[in-house]
């Protein structure tokens, strides 16, 4: 019997115990802050020193904006840019962490990979406005994507958004999702979004049918949404 109360003390004990490290790991991962490309900006203009700044850009966590304008930003407010090389290594070993992450997961392209970096969020116009390139992805055999891009290069509200077509998903900066609609066997229905491929924002939304041709009436709707939203 005393055995039995020992070993019952012993095991509450352990419990409680792992509770404490486990809270105590916790507050100690949320006290991390989260630094972002204003606040480098703030820090700069206050005239902290160089080595200070990139010390606490290393033990912080960063949602750097590390996009062709966001470097410019940073250089035109006087950022140093032994500073900004600091956040481009900082956002470049967390794009490795979620590369690790996926891969341990059996996470698929298409899925999203828990992490406590938040995205930089962006509404739609500035989205549009600062995008220089955006990517098709589709999970439908239709339309192709040959098809698609040559009808939307020909609109002219298209050319106006001034966005090149790359092939690679990864190195674009708004990304296009086609899909079709289950069961629409009739009405042989299409959905597609548009997102902030960074932050994951959803920039638009819609659909369309397939009748006449499914490219031109994507590349229309696509043409019109992204137009409406850079307004």
């Amino acid at each position: 019997m005393k055995l039995f109360s020992l070993f019952r003390v012993l095991l509450v004990s352990f419990v409680l115990a792992t509770i404490s490290i486990a809270s105590a790991q916790e507050s100690n991962e949320s006290s991390i802050e989260i630094l972002t490309n204003a606040d480098v900006v703030l820090m700069s203009k206050t005239n902290l020193s160089k080595t200070l700044i990139i010390n606490k850009i290393k033990d912080s966590k960063g949602a750097f904006d590390v996009s062709v304008q966001g470097l410019v930003n940073l250089k035109n407010a006087g950022v140093d840019e032994e500073i900004i090389e600091t956040m481009l290594e900082k956002s470049r070993l967390l794009r490795e962490k979620v590369s690790v992450g996926t891969a341990t997961t059996g996470f698929s392209d298409s899925q999203t990979v828990l992490e406590s970096v938040p995205p930089i969020v962006k509404n739609p116009a500035d989205a549009v406005h600062s995008a220089k390139t955006i990517a098709i992805e589709k999970s439908s055999l239709n339309p192709s994507r040959q098809a698609l891009e040559k009808e939307l290069l020909k609109r002219k509200d298209w050319q106006k958004l001034n966005l090149n077509i790359v092939r690679f998903k990864e190195a674009a900066d708004l990304r296009i999702e086609i899909g079709r609609v289950p069961l629409s066997l009739v009405t042989h229905r299409y959905v597609f979004r548009i997102y902030d491929n960074r932050s994951g924002t959803v920039i638009v939304a819609g659909e369309t049918t397939s009748w006449g041709s499914l490219a031109k009436n994507l590349a229309r709707h696509i043409s019109i949404k992204l137009g409406d939203a850079a307004q």
